[in-house]
């Protein structure tokens, strides 16, 4: 097998993932596949269980690491609720060292970025950055957020900042959720084919090595109804509400195979996650 999960929600996404850090290692026991990364938002409460049970599953490398929230405009900055200024990234742990960075910059979120949310800025990545691998994250990274919106300049001057800091070690990501489920909107899928289409284009011209995740927030694909009334919950909408906020059901664990079908020109995206 050649394809890992490296962007996974567990249930210690409070209210955004659904999953069992059990689940998500059975699920990639039974997809054959021999890696398995925690990413939950903005915090490493699940590290300690994550661990533990990686033990019973022998054959699967558990990967640590968080999905961060990146504020450009610094860690001491305070938005109001709605716009909080927040990029997400991608953070995982190459060894030890990488671990202990990682605890680090996790820590600062709390203690010195905290406003609705656990933030960081450039100047804690920049001392903390030793034995890290970093990815773009999904349409809430700053790279797509700036494509999505026309910026391309700053969406390339952002792409060369994390690839000066971080090196080969330093992965745009691709995402693509279309989603099955009937009367659903495919605003989400239309916004990451175009934001990959750039990226792809990025990867050749800035040489940057692109990598596929599909930011899963619970384990099986039947896992998705389930999953939509948490949503339900987390921002207190009625289910028959045609316009609250829903996932597209997509963000799961997938196989290899479904994830080579989701990018069959490009299989360095999905060869490159080892």
């Amino acid at each position: 097998m050649a394809f890992a999960h490296l962007h996974v929600h567990t249930y210690y996404s409070v209210l955004d993932g659904q999953a069992s850090i059990k689940s998500h290692f059975k699920k990639t026991q039974e997809n054959g596949q021999t890696a398995l990364a925690i990413t939950d938002h903005g915090n490493m409460f699940g590290v300690k269980e994550f661990f533990k049970v990686a033990k019973d599953f022998p054959d699967i490398k558990p990967i640590i690491g968080c999905e961060v929230y990146v504020n450009r405009d610094g860690r001491f900055t305070k938005r109001g609720k709605e716009d909080q200024g927040a990029y997400h990234l991608i953070l995982l742990a190459k060894n030890l060292k990488g671990y202990y960075n990682l605890v680090k910059i996790v820590s600062i979120g709390y203690t010195e970025g905290f406003y609705y949310k656990p933030k960081i800025d450039r100047e804690v990545l920049e001392k903390y950055h030793e034995n890290l691998i970093c990815c773009s994250a999904c349409l809430g990274g700053e790279i797509p957020k700036f494509i999505n919106t026309g910026n391309l300049k700053e969406a390339e001057e952002t792409a060369l900042w994390y690839k000066n800091l971080f090196g080969e070690d330093y992965y745009l990501e691709v995402q693509l959720h279309v989603s099955q489920v009937p009367g659903m909107t495919q605003e989400v899928a239309q916004l990451q084919q175009q934001a990959n289409e750039e990226i792809f284009k990025m990867s050749q011209r800035l040489g940057i090595k692109t990598v596929a995740t599909n930011d899963a927030h619970f384990s099986r694909r039947e896992d998705g109804p389930a999953h939509d009334r948490l949503i339900c919950l987390t921002t207190n909408a009625n289910y028959s509400d045609t316009r609250r906020m829903r996932y597209t059901q997509e963000e799961y664990l997938k196989t290899e195979e479904e994830m080579r079908a989701l990018f069959p020109d490009h299989p360095e995206a999905i060869d490159n996650t080892m």
